[in-house]
């Protein structure tokens, strides 16, 4: 083996030992980058519900039905998968901090959260949230405060924002569009 090759091999692996990082890094920043714009769009409908007006609704299972009531916005939420150039989105979560993740929520309002990396992100929004499901009788019930409605890459889902008046607060019901 000529001394050519055998620098053109050390050459290759000291570039690749320093490149590596750098390429971790874009594919966090990225990965990043739809997680926050996945949360801004939810954040935006939200804000945007803020000037209509809230419709009683009790999870008593009577006198509710979703598909009537006022105010609402339908979001899109996808998350890309791993690849080569974005890196793992472990969830975007809207209401909360799923596993157990306590953060803090204000007399105000409160979260829509991602995790990339490792590292939770929380943004504070001014609503009250909550999700909604319905049973096979087609009765709603609301969550506890802070169950949040949780979205793993590579999922695809629409969500409805729906603002009510829920036990005397404004509250932002965050309903799969799928079960309307």
């Amino acid at each position: 083996m000529s001394v050519r090759t055998v620098l053109a091999v050390v050459l290759a692996v000291a570039l690749c030992s320093v490149s590596l990082p750098a390429i971790d890094h874009a594919r966090t920043n990225r990965a990043e980058y739809h997680a926050e714009s996945a949360v801004t769009t939810v954040s935006r409908s939200m804000t945007d519900l803020a000037d209509e007006n809230a419709v009683p609704f009790e999870d008593d299972g009577e006198s509710n039905t979703l598909d009537s009531l006022g105010a609402r916005r339908v979001v899109s939420l996808s998350l890309p998968a791993e690849s080569a150039t974005t890196g793992t989105i472990e969830f975007v979560a809207v209401g909360g901090v799923p596993e157990n993740g306590r953060i803090p929520k204000d007399e105000s309002g409160d979260v829509l959260a991602y995790r990339v990396g490792g590292t939770t992100h929380v943004r504070h929004v001014p609503f009250d949230v909550r999700v909604a499901t319905t049973d096979a009788d087609h009765e709603w019930s609301v969550e506890p405060d802070g169950t949040p409605l949780v979205v793993r890459a590579p999922d695809r889902i629409d969500v409805a924002l729906l603002l009510v008046e829920y036990r005397g607060k404004r509250t932002v019901l965050v309903v799969p569009a799928a079960e309307l």
